[in-house]
């Protein structure tokens, strides 16, 4: 059954919108050419940075030292929540959480029951007491998933606590927050959920029920849910929920919304009806986000660099109040690259933009590293619009999700994506060639091989021409291609620059505008074959320059005979 627009539908609508071992100890005890799949150089897989903020020092400021207390205080606060209304001697809470950098991500909590005779009240001064020490002392020495087991005894919660054997998670925070309570959009969107599920929630007199939510999250936003299997012991006619289910359901959904990314949370609510009584009393059982299937390898370091970029522009959003306008102001391409890439690859929302633009999704859906830098290649050709329109858009989606954008984005977006597509096969003017060939040397230089910045110069101290071995005027021809990918650049002196460029006039003269990616494949073979003893070298004149003539002709000879078949 479903009761909202549940995750395909979610996907696809949105789309079209756009070590440490475990030891469980007690509390008390211890206080050549070619559209590379990967990236193509050592280089190439080297990101700007996602850090907008950095002091240098390494020590924690003040603030920081603040929102780490903010953290373990919401971590005590949701524990006693569920350990508070439990009376029963024997129950055992579990909780496990991710730790990273001091912020707490919940990623599982469960309950095991046990028949037995109801305790001592327990205050929560005492309960928190105890645990808040060994909490802030963990979450300022590791990272990584942590499982709390709190045991009910007569008078008082013992606390045993491991370190978890698990991969880092999506949806893990990277940075800790002084907010903690949830957003009022959140808080309303959870509390509708919970009187929605509340009301089909029953169990037949004298017996127990099972019943499973699944929750869509993305980010702190609950997006939808559906019901899952229903089990049901025989009985008398059905009685409702009691009037503390909603407050139970919210109280253990609320705590997963502090999450990134999207994700699955998983309920197991556990209802049981005795005697005479009008109504059921319902529990949570346990509580957990799925673990997805693992990514492709081929675009996992893509996603995972987004979901560092975006832990960062979300932390920046909700805990610094910085608004997306400001955000999209401070993205550099390579950013709006990742996102765009991380967005669609991470959520799944490709599939509905392959019709529009097939050769973009294609490329950025399988390239990994060298798919981001493709994007932000075409994103320089595209010019400075279209550059700060897909900035304003994706900082608005990064901070709001995909479904804030108004119909005019909506529109705006579509036709972006459609005009880069149908650019593809178009040849670059002049003012696109300019720009790709500007990003190409200071990529080349700074980012590439920065080891040959000071090294290829020549005797006045220009540095080297940069090549492209697929001319840029020739870049329509291979729309898969990163015109500026680094198999594609190669630095030259400007003497064996000077040969190459006769061999491609000469091309050029004969083949005029129907040469094919064939003949010019053929051409970069020729230029590796008799150039190819120079590139990223110092170009010597007195060693080179008679071998460099030899070359020049002999790769003349080669084209004339290329263009006269």
């Amino acid at each position: 059954m479903m009761h909202s627009a549940w995750r395909l539908t979610v996907a696809v609508g949105l789309a079209v919108l756009l070590v440490q071992g475990c030891a469980g100890v007690p509390h008390e005890v211890r206080s050549g050419f070619s559209l590379p799949d990967r990236a193509s150089s050592p280089g190439e897989a080297t990101f700007v940075s996602t850090q907008w903020r950095t002091d240098g020092s390494g020590e924690v400021g003040h603030a920081e030292v603040e929102a780490r207390q903010a953290e373990v205080a919401w971590a005590l606060a949701r524990m006693w929540e569920v350990a508070g209304g439990e009376e029963q001697i024997g129950t055992v809470l579990v909780f496990t959480f991710w730790v990273e950098r001091g912020a707490f991500t919940l990623l599982s909590q469960s309950r095991g029951a046990a028949r037995g005779e109801t305790g001592q009240p327990v205050r929560a001064e005492s309960f928190m007491q105890g645990l808040r020490g060994l909490l802030t002392m963990l979450a300022e020495m590791r990272t990584g998933a942590l499982s709390f087991t709190l045991h009910r005894e007569r008078s008082r919660w013992r606390s045993d606590y491991e370190a978890a054997s698990m991969e880092e998670p999506s949806e893990a925070r990277k940075h800790p927050a002084r907010r903690t309570d949830a957003s009022v959009g959140t808080l309303l969107a959870v509390q509708a959920m919970t009187k929605q599920v509340v009301r089909v929630l029953q169990v037949p007199a004298g017996a127990s029920a099972r019943m499973m939510v699944e929750l869509a999250l993305e980010d702190d936003r609950l997006m939808g849910w559906k019901s899952g299997p229903y089990q049901a012991g025989s009985g008398g006619r059905g009685r409702p929920a009691d009037a503390r289910a909603e407050q139970v359901l919210t109280l253990a959904v609320l705590p997963f919304t502090r999450g990134l990314g999207p994700r699955t949370v998983r309920l197991e609510l556990f209802g049981t009806h005795e005697g005479t009584s009008a109504t059921s009393h319902w529990r949570v059982a346990r509580v957990e986000t799925l673990r997805p299937e693992p990514a492709d390898e081929a675009v996992e370091d893509v996603l995972r660099e987004y979901r560092l970029l975006h832990a960062e522009v979300f932390h920046r959003y909700r805990e610094e109040m910085v608004d997306s306008v400001q955000l999209a102001g401070v993205f550099t391409l390579e950013q709006v690259a990742l996102c765009v890439i991380g967005g669609l690859v991470g959520k799944g929302l490709h599939l509905a933009f392959e019709a529009l633009a097939p050769t973009v999704m294609r490329v950025v859906t399988r390239g990994g590293v060298a798919g981001v830098r493709w994007l932000r290649t075409q994103l320089v050709r595209a010019g400075r619009k279209d550059q700060e329109l897909l900035r304003r858009l994706f900082a608005k989606v990064e901070t709001e999700g995909v479904g804030s954008l108004s119909a005019a984005e909506r529109n705006e977006l579509t036709e972006l994506l459609r005009r880069m597509e149908q650019s593809l096969t178009v040849k670059l003017d002049p003012d696109a060639k300019r720009k790709l060939r500007a990003k190409a040397k200071s990529d080349f230089y700074n980012v590439l091989h920065p080891d040959l910045k000071q090294l290829l110069r020549d005797a006045d101290g220009n540095q080297y021409d940069v090549h492209h071995l697929v001319p840029l005027e020739y870049a329509h021809l291979f729309p898969e291609l990163d015109i500026n990918a680094a198999v594609n650049l190669k630095a030259l002196g400007k003497p064996a620059h000077e040969g190459v460029n006769k061999m491609w006039n000469l091309f050029r003269i004969k083949a005029g505008d129907s040469a094919n990616p064939e003949q010019v494949k053929k051409m970069v073979a020729i230029t590796e074959q008799q150039f190819g003893c120079w590139f990223n070298k110092v170009y010597e004149p007195g060693q080179s320059d008679a071998l460099l003539e030899k070359a020049t002709a002999a790769a003349l000879n080669d084209v004339r005979a290329l263009v006269a078949r």
